[in-house]
């Protein structure tokens, strides 16, 4: 059997893929270099594998898109909620406890969809027409 045969060769290199080889970096100036080192210490972490971590965190959400914070999907809940309540109310008519109930079970249903829906237009908005 051969030492490099097309089989071998193949598997060294995929094998060598998978060797971290390629070096990122950049400056910072001494106060972003303390606090990476606190940080770093914090989570108990290298430099090297803090930063590499974030690299590929921030490849990886990039890879989702947009996704709204906790925050806003509850906003949008609590923005949808009011909508579909209020106009009821405000034109005299009453709702029932079953149809209160099953309009916030549809709003937990959705509240995620609308406000991801609500980030990706606003992101798709130019900057100078955003606010």
């Amino acid at each position: 059997m051969a030492l490099l045969d097309e089989k071998n060769l193949a598997a060294e290199a995929a094998k060598r893929a998978r060797y971290r080889v390629r070096h990122v970096g950049t400056k910072l100036n001494e106060a972003e270099a303390g606090e990476l080192e606190a940080l770093a210490a914090k989570r108990k972490q290298t430099h090297a594998e803090l930063i590499r971590g974030l690299i590929l965190a921030e490849v990886e959400r990039d890879k989702a898109g947009a996704q709204p914070s906790p925050e806003m999907i509850e906003a949008t809940a609590c923005r949808l909620l009011v909508t579909y309540a209020l106009r009821p109310v405000a034109t005299g008519q009453t709702m029932t406890e079953k149809a209160f109930d099953d309009l916030v079970a549809e709003i937990k249903q959705r509240k995620v969809r609308v406000a991801r829906d609500r980030l990706e237009e606003y992101t798709a908005r130019p900057a100078t027409r955003r606010g």
